[in-house]
């Protein structure tokens, strides 16, 4: 959001910045015409990094709100360059104040605009209740194609089968929405004795039919499974959050989802190739509103919504989920490639409400 505020023109600023890479300039000072972006190549953190380019001129480099965000073609000190760039003042302290209030500006705007569209939302409880009785036809119409959900699955027609998986994908996401916009939404319900194994292996089929097959993609699990685990009504989030995040993501046609049980853990890896997450990437993967820079080229339309949602639901059930990603040797269109897993783990010592 506070990307199109810059580029729309709606923050001042003086000086020349760079969006994302893109020049924008100043309301005062334009491109010196001498610097190319090049000059201030370097690492977009939290931290501020300052670059002084082989020009003489001074670039303030800082990631705010998921924004590469720099203050570039800028003289820290007046003395150094010739007198006619000298209008170019942009000192250290003068480069926080203004990435601190840029920073304060998004989180405000941010909270408006969230508080805002959770009134909004809370509007559409009719069309929530329209949407489970769309689910509930839509099963019933498939379980006349077999004796089980499998069989009928085998044996329908595509179009009954695409409805009732359209329909699970549909209730699914306004499930998502409504706990982004009410965490406490996660632990609605009570915990409920649960096949994990089967919950998983019925959403791979479901999200294979409806989003893997228009990827070319297939899953593959294996592991096994033993005991059943309480959980919410929200659990299922997790696991088709992470499937649908490696099916839009990876670079190979192959998904991996992979059970390892314990005496006191359940452990479940997600796992494809993709390309390289950073560290930094990896330490905001589920914060709100975060995409790397590689996912907001692939899909423009993301909100990153899925992994946030999804750690609202592991800290409403005390799991842990998180993600590693492991360089490979070699590179795709140009990119490192490496072996990404997100992980979910199910503690026995957690299970009570």
């Amino acid at each position: 959001m506070i990307r199109d505020f810059f580029k729309n023109g709606l923050i001042n600023h003086n000086f020349p910045i760079s969006v994302d890479n893109t020049i924008i300039d100043g309301n005062k000072i334009r491109r010196n015409g001498v610097c190319t972006k090049e000059c201030h190549v370097g690492n977009y953190t939290t931290e501020m990094e300052v670059i002084k380019c082989q020009h003489g001129f001074t670039h303030y480099l800082k990631s705010v709100s998921g924004v590469n965000l720099a203050i570039v073609e800028v003289i820290s000190d007046n003395a150094k360059l010739t007198r006619k760039y000298r209008g170019r003042n942009v000192n250290l302290l003068h480069a926080s104040e203004w990435f601190n209030y840029v920073s304060l500006f998004s989180k405000e705007l941010e909270e408006s605009v969230f508080k805002k569209a959770s009134q909004d939302f809370d509007k559409f409880h009719e069309v929530t209740k329209w949407c489970d009785q769309i689910h509930h036809y839509s099963f019933k119409i498939l379980k006349k194609h077999g004796a089980n959900i499998k069989e009928a699955e085998k044996n329908a027609p595509n179009d009954i089968k695409s409805l009732y998986k359209s329909s699970v994908m549909l209730k699914d996401s306004l499930e998502t929405a409504g706990i982004y916009f009410n965490p406490n939404a996660a632990k609605y319900g009570r915990r409920r004795s649960t096949d994990i194994y089967r919950m998983i292996d019925k959403i791979v089929r479901v999200v294979e039919h409806s989003e893997g097959s228009s990827f070319n993609k297939k899953i593959r699990i294996s592991g096994v499974v033993e005991k059943h685990y309480d959980v919410f009504e929200s659990f299922k989030i997790i696991p088709m959050s992470f499937i649908q995040n490696a099916i839009k993501y990876s670079s190979s046609n192959e998904i991996k989802v992979r059970f390892e049980e314990f005496s006191n853990q359940l452990l479940i890896n997600f796992i494809s190739t993709g390309n390289y997450i950073s560290e930094q990437q990896l330490s905001r993967l589920f914060e709100r509103g975060y995409r790397t820079p590689w996912a907001k080229q692939v899909h423009h339309d993301g909100k990153g919504l899925g992994l946030y949602v999804s750690k609202i639901v592991a800290d409403a059930h005390k799991f842990e989920i998180g993600a590693k990603s492991m360089k490979l040797a070699y590179e795709y269109n140009g990119n490192p490639q490496a072996e990404n897993l997100f992980y979910l783990k199910i503690s026995t010592s957690n299970l009570e409400i």
